[in-house]
C-alpha cells in the first residue's frame, strides 16, 4: 500500500454516490469539512470497513442499506468490492483483504465509538507486569513523545512520562514519587488520543483517518497538533485524513489541505477550497482571502472587468477596495503589513495607474501592479480625440475635468458600455493587459 487509495460509495443511507481518493505518496494532511449529515462519518466508516468488516453493524443503523448498496476500493492496483447481502442485512465481500493493507490503515471514529472515549482500564491485563517493571526501573524516557506532548499542550507537565515495553508493545505512564504511576489509559481522553496517534505514527501506519479530530482537544491544542502532525507526515511518510468543525483549526491549514464535502447534482463531492469559503458557507461568516487596493473606483471597475473573465481560473475569494490617491494606497498596504487588519501581507496587493511607475514609493515592489495606461479616462480621451469612435459629443464642464466628464457623458448617453470602453482601450495595449491579467491570476491562486 504505497500509492493509490480510492473508495467509492453507492446508495448507502442518503448517499447516492461519493468518491474519495488520496495519493499516498504525497505524505500529507487532508482535512474534510462539511455540514452535519452530508456524509463525512459514512466516508470514515467506509474506510474503516476495509480493515474491520463489522464496522457498519457496530456503528450504524442496519436500515442505511438498499439492495444496490455497495462500496468499492482501489488500493494500489488491487480492487475490492463490498455488496449488500440481503441475508446478512449488511455489505459483505467474498474477497480476503491483504493483512498488509489492514495493518497500514487506522481509523478513529467519533463519539461514542472512538478509542479515545472507550479506553478506561484497557490496560488492566498488563498492569501486574507493568508494576514489576516499574519496581525494577525497567523503563526509559521517551524524549520524542515528551517533546510532542509538550508542544501540543504548551506545557512542561509531561517531563515525567516513561516508556515500557511489554510483549513487544510500548506503553506509557507518568511516574510519581514512591513508584506511584498513572497509566496512559487514565490520562484525559485528549491526551490518550494524542499518545495513540503517536504510536501509530511511530509504526509508520500509512493512512490514519480521524473523524472529528477537534473533540477532546482545546483550540490551542488543535492548532499545535496540526503543526506537529504535518511534520510527522513528511518525516515518517504517512498520510492523515481528518474531519472537523473547528474554525481555529481550519485557519491554520495550508491551502492544499482543506477540502469541503457537499451535495452537487445528487452526488456528494469533495473539493479543495479556501478557508474563507468554508467560513462563509459552513458558518455564514463573510470574508475574503485576498485583497486588492486601488486608487479610485475607475481602476476597481477596470480590474473587475479583467477578473470577471477569469473567475473560473481563480482559487481564492477576493475584495477590491479603492482608497483614493496612490500614496494613500501604498501607505495602507504598508500599515497592513504590520497590523494585518485585512490579512497577512502576502494576501494584500496594490494596483495603481500607470503614471505612478516612476514614483519612489512605487518602485521595486513586487506587490504593486500597474494598469496598462497612465489612467483610464485619459486613455479614453486620447482615443476619442484621434477619432477612434464613430460619434462626437459635447462635453460640458471645465477643461481640467474634461477626461472624466467625457467618460461620464459617454456612459450616461449609452453610447458605449463600460465593458466596451475597457475592451476598446485594451486593444492598443494587448501585451500589457495580458501581463496584468496573468499577474492577477497568479496572485488569486498563490
Amino acid at each position: 500500500m504505497n500509492n493509490t487509495f480510492h473508495v467509492s460509495i453507492s446508495n448507502i443511507q442518503h448517499i447516492k454516490e461519493l468518491q474519495f481518493s488520496i495519493d499516498l505518496s504525497q505524505n500529507r494532511l487532508v482535512c474534510i469539512a462539511g455540514k452535519n449529515s452530508v456524509g463525512k462519518t459514512t466516508l470514515i466508516r467506509a474506510i474503516k470497513n476495509i480493515t474491520s468488516a463489522d464496522t457498519f453493524p457496530k456503528t450504524a443503523s442496519p436500515y442505511i442499506f438498499k439492495d444496490d448498496s455497495k462500496i468499492k476500493y482501489l488500493i494500489d492496483d488491487k480492487e475490492y468490492a463490498f455488496n449488500y447481502s440481503k441475508k446478512l442485512n449488511l455489505i459483505d465481500s467474498k474477497e480476503l483483504i491483504d493483512e498488509s493493507i489492514k495493518s497500514n490503515i487506522f481509523v478513529e471514529l467519533p463519539i461514542p465509538h472512538g478509542i479515545r472515549f472507550n479506553h478506561f482500564q484497557k490496560l488492566s491485563d498488563i498492569d501486574e507486569e507493568l508494576r514489576t517493571k516499574i519496581s525494577l526501573s525497567q523503563y526509559s524516557t521517551p524524549n520524542d513523545l515528551v517533546s510532542f506532548l509538550s508542544k501540543i499542550y504548551s506545557s512542561e507537565r509531561f517531563g515525567s512520562i516513561k516508556e515500557i515495553t511489554i510483549k513487544n508493545e510500548k506503553y506509557y505512564f507518568i511516574l510519581r514519587d514512591n513508584n506511584f504511576y498513572i497509566r496512559e489509559d487514565y490520562f484525559s481522553s485528549g491526551e490518550y488520543f494524542v499518545i495513540r496517534l503517536y504510536k501509530l505514527i511511530q509504526k509508520k501506519c500509512k493512512l490514519i483517518v480521524i473523524d472529528e479530530i477537534d473533540i477532546s482537544l482545546d483550540a490551542s491544542a488543535q492548532t499545535n497538533l496540526l503543526t506537529e502532525l504535518r511534520a510527522y507526515c513528511e518525516s515518517y511518510q504517512i498520510n492523515i485524513i481528518f474531519t472537523t468543525h473547528s474554525l481555529p483549526l481550519m485557519k491554520t491549514l495550508e491551502p492544499s489541505e482543506l477540502h469541503y464535502m457537499e451535495e452537487q447534482y445528487q452526488k456528494i463531492e469533495i473539493k479543495n477550497v479556501s478557508y474563507n469559503y468554508v467560513k462563509s458557507i459552513l458558518f455564514g461568516f463573510k470574508g475574503w482571502d485576498k485583497y486588492i487596493l486601488t486608487e479610485d473606483e475607475m481602476i476597481a471597475k477596470y480590474l473587475n472587468h479583467l477578473i470577471s473573465g477569469i473567475e473560473d481560473k481563480t482559487f481564492y475569494s477576493y475584495k477590491i477596495i479603492y482608497i483614493g490617491g496612490a500614496s494613500n494606497v501604498i501607505n495602507l498596504m504598508q500599515r497592513n503589513d504590520t497590523e494585518e487588519f485585512f490579512s497577512s501581507n502576502k494576501n494584500v496587493i496594490s494596483v495603481l495607474d500607470g503614471d505612478t511607475k516612476e514614483q519612489k514609493y512605487a518602485k521595486n515592489n513586487e506587490r504593486i501592479l500597474f494598469i496598462p495606461f497612465d489612467n483610464i479616462e485619459k486613455e479614453l480621451a486620447t482615443h476619442y480625440k484621434n477619432n477612434a469612435f464613430g460619434f462626437k459629443v459635447e462635453v460640458i464642464g471645465s477643461e481640467k475635468n474634461y477626461n472624466k466628464n467625457l467618460y461620464n457623458h459617454i456612459i450616461r448617453s449609452k453610447l458605449m458600455t463600460e465593458s466596451q470602453i475597457f475592451n476598446h482601450i485594451n486593444e492598443g495595449k494587448l501585451k500589457e493587459k495580458e501581463e496584468l491579467k496573468s499577474a492577477l491570476i497568479e496572485y488569486l491562486n498563490a
